[in-house]
């Protein structure tokens, strides 16, 4: 089951406060809520900050999960560059949002943005072998 879509994202923002409201107006072009796992300046580049938020999936299978993902994905910004899962069992699906390739994002600020979503059984195994 793929229970939830990882975001991560470097944005200008001040603060926390102003990584929140970057959050915010991401949450507004998903048709679910999102919570802020993490904010922290990014060291290679101290005047971006790195935020880390969570969005619920709950899809069934990888075809369900993979489109559900890229539809919100989508409304976020475009074109992203996708890779899906190797040649393990594992299904994980990750994309790749950059300006400095030519992606234009629909919140101001953010300059690179990535998802991964990942099959939660598979998860846990790989969780509970290390």
């Amino acid at each position: 089951m793929f229970e939830t879509i990882r975001w991560r994202c470097y944005a200008h923002v001040a603060d926390r406060r102003g990584a929140e409201r970057v959050v915010g107006r991401v949450g507004k072009l998903l048709p679910h809520t999102i919570e802020i796992e993490s904010y922290e300046r990014y060291w290679k580049f101290p005047e971006l900050a790195e935020l880390r938020f969570v969005s619920p999936l709950r899809c069934s299978t990888p075809q369900d999960a993979l489109l559900a993902t890229l539809q919100r994905a989508w409304r976020v910004a475009t074109p992203w560059s996708l890779s899906g899962p190797g040649p393990e069992a594992r299904h994980e699906f990750e994309g790749i949002a950059s300006s400095n390739v030519g992606a234009s994002f629909n919140v101001a600020g953010i300059e690179w943005m990535e998802f991964i979503t990942t099959d939660c059984q598979e998860e846990s195994s790989a969780d509970r072998a290390s």
